[in-house]
C-alpha cells in the first residue's frame, strides 16, 4: 500500500478536465472569430462621415412659425419652404430668444442668448469682443464667408458683420433718401446678390447668410397672389410670406442649376414673429408671448437625417450654432465654451426627447418706455413670464388664460430656472458700453439711446415699474400710430399720438414719436406748407421733446437727454428761438447745441450787427475740434455769414 494520501475524486481528474476546458474555450474564440469574419465580410463598417460641403442661412425677418403650411396654416404661403420640410427635419417647437432683428441673429451667431450678449435694441448695443462667431470660425477653418442683409438693422458696426469677408449692406446701411423709416432691400435683390456671390466661390467651401425683410411691417401688396393676400394687415402680412417664398424658390432652382443644392445644408429661419393683434400686440418687441418668439427652423441637407423628420422638442435659437457646428464637422472646442445651446443633433437623428426648456426675455419696454422687463420659461406644455411684480402662467394654447394660481408649482420651478440661467449665463466681461449711435435721424424715433450695462441682473431689478402687459391698450394704439409712421401717414399717426399722449402724459415713446412726425411732416413739404401750420406743428414737436427730455431725465438716462437736446436746438433753430438755444447752450457743452446758438444769434441781428455775430461765431467754431461731424457744413454756414447773406435754415424757407 502507498504511503500516499488518496487524490479526491476531482484532483485524480484534474488534468482532463483542464484539457477538455482549454479544446472548449479555443473553439468559442475561434467560432466568434469566424462569426465576426463572415459578419465584417458581409457588413462591412459604416463610412466616415462626410459633413455638407457649403452652408447656406436664410433668415426671414418677422416671420410667424404659424404662418407657414408646414406648421399648419391654412393659406399657401409657403409651397417651397413645405417641399424643403418633407426633404430634410423641421423644428415643431424652436424659439428665440429676444423678439427682436439684431439681438435675435446675434444669438443665432454665437450659441449665446440675451444674457450673455447683452445686446438688447436694433441700433445702439454691440457685440462684445470676447465672444466669437460662427462665421469667424468658419473663414479660420477654410471656409468662403459671405452674408447679404436686407435692412438698415442689420448694417455692420453691431458685430454681425464679424467673420464676413463680403458684408453686402448696400443701400440699407443708411436711412434711404426721402424715406424716413427703415431702409430696406426686397428678397429678389438681395438673393440676386447671394446668387452670385455664390457662383463665384468655384470649388471652395462657403457659408453664406442670407437676410431678407419683406415680412417685417409695412406690408405691401404684392400683384399676382390673389385676393386671398389683400384686404387686411394678417393677409397682407401673408402676401409678405409668400413672395418671400416665391423667390427662394428662385434662388434654390439656381443652386440646383450650379450643381450646390445637394452638397448644402439649408437652413431656413427667423429672428422674431409678429403680433398681428394678438395680445394687443401688433408688431414685435414688446411681449414674449409665442405669436413673436415661435419661429420656425428648418434644415435640409444634414447628412444620415431621414427626409420629413418633425422634432417636437423644444429647440432655441442659441442651440442654432452649435448644431451647425456639429453637422458641418467644425472643429470648435473654444468657440463652444461660450455657447449657451446644444447641438439638436441627437433629436434630429432618432427622436430623442432632450428635456430642454427656452429662456426668453424682451427688456424693449424698459429701454424705451421705463416699463418692467419681460422675463419668462417655454416649457413643452406652458410659458411663464415675470415682469415687475407680475406673474403670468399660460398652459392653453392661444396664451390666453392666466391660471399661475392653480400652477404655483410650475411657476416655483420656472422662478428657480430663470434664477439659475441668470446666475449661470453672464457675460463676458463687466460695466457697460455707451450707445454706438447718437439717435438723431433714427429710423426709430420712438426709441433711446440707452447704454449697454453688463452688470448683474435679477428677476427683481425692475419690481417697482409697471409690466407692459398692464399698458397693452396704451401699447396697441402706439403701435397703430407707429404702423401709420411706417407707412408714412403722417397726419394719420399724428392725430392717432395726441389722443394717447393726452391720456398717457409719461408715455416717453409716444412723446418722441410725436415729434418725429411733425417734424417729417415740415419738413417733407418744405415752402409747400402754410407757415402757420409749419410753426405750429415744430412748436407742437418741441413740447413733445422737452416733456421726453424731463422723462428721461428722471430715468438717469443721459445719453437718451443728450439726443433729444440736440433734436430739440435743431427746432430752436428753426423758430428762431435765441433764448430757448442760449438756456441749452449753457445747460451742455454739446459743440453743435452751441454752434447753432451763434446761428441763431446771426439769424436774428440786426443788419449792422451782423458782422459781429459772424465775429462771434468763426472764433466760436475756431475753439471746436476739426473731426466734430458738424464742423465741414459750419464752416460753409460761417462764410456766408462773412459774406452778410441771409441763412434760411427753416424747411418752410428753402
Amino acid at each position: 500500500m502507498s504511503d500516499e494520501p488518496k487524490q479526491s475524486a476531482f484532483k485524480k481528474r484534474g488534468g482532463v478536465w483542464s484539457a477538455i476546458g482549454f479544446v472548449l474555450v479555443v473553439g468559442i474564440i475561434a467560432v466568434a472569430v469566424m462569426k465576426w469574419m463572415d459578419q465584417d465580410e458581409s457588413a462591412p463598417a459604416a463610412e466616415p462621415y462626410t459633413p455638407p460641403k457649403h452652408l447656406i442661412i436664410i433668415s426671414i425677418d418677422t416671420l410667424r412659425a404659424d404662418h407657414l403650411g408646414c406648421y399648419g396654416h391654412n393659406k399657401k404661403t409657403s409651397p417651397v419652404m413645405d417641399a424643403l420640410a418633407s426633404e430634410g427635419v423641421l423644428f415643431e417647437n424652436h424659439f428665440s430668444n429676444y423678439p427682436l432683428t439684431l439681438p435675435a441673429h446675434l444669438t443665432q451667431m454665437t450659441g449665446v442668448s440675451a444674457l450673455g450678449h447683452r445686446v438688447r435694441d436694433n441700433l445702439y448695443h454691440r457685440l462684445p469682443d470676447e465672444l466669437a462667431t460662427l462665421p469667424e470660425v468658419m473663414k479660420a477653418q477654410g471656409f468662403r464667408t459671405g452674408a447679404f442683409v436686407s435692412a438698415h438693422t442689420m448694417k455692420s458696426g453691431s458685430g454681425i458683420e464679424r467673420g464676413f469677408e463680403t458684408y453686402d449692406d448696400a443701400g440699407v446701411r443708411e436711412v434711404q433718401p426721402g424715406r424716413l423709416t427703415v431702409s430696406e432691400r426686397d428678397a429678389r435683390d438681395t438673393l440676386s446678390l447671394a446668387e452670385n456671390w455664390i457662383a463665384g466661390r468655384g470649388s471652395d467651401r462657403f457659408f453664406c447668410f442670407i437676410h431678407l425683410f419683406d415680412p417685417h411691417a409695412p406690408y405691401e401688396k404684392h400683384e399676382g397672389l390673389g385676393d386671398a393676400f389683400s384686404g387686411d394687415n394678417p393677409s397682407l402680412y401673408d402676401g409678405e410670406i409668400a413672395y418671400t417664398d416665391q423667390q427662394i424658390g428662385r434662388f434654390l432652382r439656381k443652386l440646383q442649376e450650379l450643381n450646390l443644392y445637394d452638397d448644402s445644408l439649408i437652413v431656413i429661419t427667423s429672428d422674431h414673429g409678429e403680433g398681428l393683434g394678438d395680445h394687443n400686440e401688433l408688431t414685435h418687441g414688446y411681449f414674449c408671448y409665442d405669436s413673436t418668439t415661435h419661429v420656425p427652423l428648418i434644415m435640409r441637407g444634414a447628412p444620415g437625417i431621414k427626409a420629413g423628420t418633425r422634432v417636437k422638442g423644444i429647440a432655441r435659437n442659441y442651440d442654432l450654432a452649435p448644431t451647425l457646428v456639429e453637422i458641418m464637422g467644425l472643429d470648435a472646442p473654444e468657440f463652444s465654451k461660450q455657447w449657451h445651446g446644444l447641438s439638436l443633433m441627437p433629436a434630429m437623428k432618432d427622436g430623442t426627447e432632450m428635456g430642454l426648456t427656452a429662456y426668453v426675455e424682451s427688456h424693449y419696454a424698459w429701454l424705451n418706455a421705463n416699463w418692467a422687463r419681460i422675463r419668462g420659461l417655454r416649457t413643452q406644455n406652458a410659458l411663464t413670464l415675470f415682469a415687475g411684480d407680475e406673474v403670468l402662467h399660460f398652459a392653453d394654447a392661444r396664451q390666453q388664460v392666466n391660471s399661475f394660481h392653480e400652477n404655483a408649482a410650475a411657476v416655483g420651478e420656472a422662478r428657480v430656472e430663470i434664477t439659475r440661467l441668470m446666475n449661470a449665463w453672464v457675460p463676458p466681461r463687466k460695466g457697460g458700453l455707451e450707445p454706438r449711435e447718437t439717435g438723431v435721424g433714427t429710423p426709430y424715433p420712438g426709441e433711446s439711446p440707452v447704454a449697454q450695462s453688463f452688470e448683474p441682473e435679477s428677476l427683481s431689478d425692475t419690481r417697482d415699474l409697471p409690466s407692459p402687459h398692464a399698458r397693452a391698450d396704451a401699447l396697441r394704439d402706439y403701435q397703430t400710430a407707429e404702423l401709420d409712421y411706417d407707412a408714412e401717414r403722417f397726419a394719420s399717426c399724428g392725430d392717432k399720438l395726441r389722443e394717447l399722449v393726452a391720456r398717457e402724459p409719461d408715455f416717453l415713446m409716444a412723446h418722441k414719436l410725436l415729434a418725429a412726425v411733425d417734424q417729417a411732416r415740415v419738413r417733407t413739404a418744405g415752402t409747400g406748407m402754410d407757415q402757420a401750420l409749419a410753426r405750429t406743428l415744430t412748436r407742437e414737436a418741441v413740447y413733445s421733446l422737452e416733456r421726453a427730455a424731463a422723462i428721461s431725465e428722471g430715468q438717469h438716462q443721459a445719453k437718451a437727454v443728450g439726443a433729444i437736446q440736440r433734436n430739440l436746438a435743431l427746432l430752436y433753430l428753426w423758430l428762431n428761438d435765441k433764448l430757448a438755444l442760449r438756456k441749452l447752450s449753457e445747460a451742455t457743452d454739446d459743440a453743435g447745441i452751441g454752434w447753432m446758438f451763434f446761428l441763431v444769434s446771426y439769424r436774428v441781428a440786426t443788419l449792422e450787427a451782423q458782422p459781429e455775430a459772424a465775429a462771434q461765431a468763426g472764433a466760436f467754431l475756431d475753439s471746436v475740434p476739426a473731426d466734430q461731424p458738424f464742423v465741414t457744413e459750419a464752416r460753409n454756414d460761417l462764410a456766408r455769414m462773412i459774406a452778410g447773406e441771409e441763412l434760411k435754415l427753416a424747411p418752410w424757407e428753402r
